[in-house]
């Protein structure tokens, strides 16, 4: 099972992709009327990475707790697969 800890982990890996992706427009170092520079061009891309990679882990983590507690409510004499 996927203690708190790990889910905390992947929530604060999920949280920091948009932070990423945003951050060059909130903070205002993207002017909005010019070409994306590379720091931009990277931090969306890293951004995007970690949303993906956090939201993967997020959904294994769940569908992971999902069949624990399936495995849990079988009956006692039901054949294993």
């Amino acid at each position: 099972m996927v203690n708190r800890l790990a889910i905390g982990g992947l929530t604060v890996i999920f949280a920091a992709g948009p932070w990423l992706v945003a951050a060059p427009f909130v903070l205002r170092y993207q002017p909005p009327d010019a070409p994306w520079t590379d720091a931009v061009w990277m931090d969306v891309a890293v951004g995007a990475v970690l949303a993906v990679a956090g939201l993967a882990g997020l959904l294994a983590a769940l569908a992971g707790g999902v069949r624990e507690l399936y495995a849990a409510r079988r009956e006692p004499g039901a054949p294993q697969e």
